[in-house]
Parts: C-alpha cells; sequence; structure tokens
C-alpha cells in the first residue's frame, strides 16, 4: 500500500512538472534585449553648452535630434541613468520595451520623458520611418 501511494505521488510529481514547462512563458522580445543599434540615423542636431547658459549645470550640454528609424530598425538596450529625454514621435509607430513593463505603441503627436530610471530598447515594427525628434541633457565633452 505504501509503494503504491509512493508511485501515484511521483507520478502526479511529473505531470506537475510536465505541465509547469508546458505553460512557463517563453521567451519573448522583453526577454531577449538586443545590445546592438541597427538602421537609425540622426538627422539633424543642435547643441547648446550649459556652462554660460546656466552655471549650475557646468559641463552639461542641451541636445537636440532628429532621430530616423527605418522599417526593421532597433535601438539596442541602454539606460537614460545619466541622460534624460525629453521625446516627441512626429511619424511612424515607435514601439518601445520598457524593462519591466508592457510593451509601448507610441503613436505620431505622442511626446514622454526617458528619465533616470529607465532601461528600455525600442524598433520600428512599422512600413515606414519612424521620425522622433529628442531633446536630452548631457555631459558635455
Amino acid at each position: 500500500m505504501t509503494r503504491a501511494l509512493r508511485l501515484v505521488g511521483r507520478g502526479t510529481l511529473v505531470t506537475a512538472s510536465l505541465l509547469a514547462l508546458a505553460f512557463a512563458p517563453s521567451v519573448t522580445a522583453q526577454d531577449a534585449k538586443p545590445q546592438q543599434t541597427k538602421g537609425v540615423s540622426v538627422g539633424s542636431q543642435s547643441t547648446l553648452l550649459l556652462d554660460e547658459q546656466m552655471p549650475a549645470l557646468k559641463g552639461h550640454a542641451l541636445r537636440l535630434r532628429t532621430i530616423i528609424l527605418q522599417p526593421g530598425a532597433v535601438v539596442g538596450h541602454h539606460s537614460h541613468a545619466r541622460r534624460p529625454v525629453v521625446a516627441y514621435l512626429v511619424s511612424g509607430e515607435y514601439t518601445e520595451h520598457r524593462d519591466g513593463l508592457a510593451e509601448i505603441v507610441h503613436k505620431p503627436g505622442e511626446q514622454w520623458v526617458e528619465g533616470a530610471g529607465l532601461a528600455h530598447w525600442s524598433e520600428n515594427l512599422g512600413s515606414e520611418p519612424v521620425v522622433l525628434i529628442n531633446v536630452d541633457v548631457l555631459t558635455a565633452k
């Protein structure tokens, strides 16, 4: 009787293990964070050194850029720990993958911030180029 219970217990354990594997989440785009950037270019750029403009921000610059992502482009995983950004989407659909959050699909006319606590990667899954305007504060070189 004890042996029969042990066999049933083992069978239940094996069945439970197989079910757990079958229903375990698969590796998603969110889990596989690309490190390389491809298909991305900077259209225009202006940079203002802040040393004379705002002495408290000595050694920093304010930068405005137009960024273009071709269809299939990827911006590799990165952090904004030292480079906060304000972004505006001019055209296309921009898919963003923020660490620990659901995918965000930005539409033309939307704006958002990318602050110190943000790490993410993004891509253009659409058929037309994505055009972004980014304003960031960075360490001047």
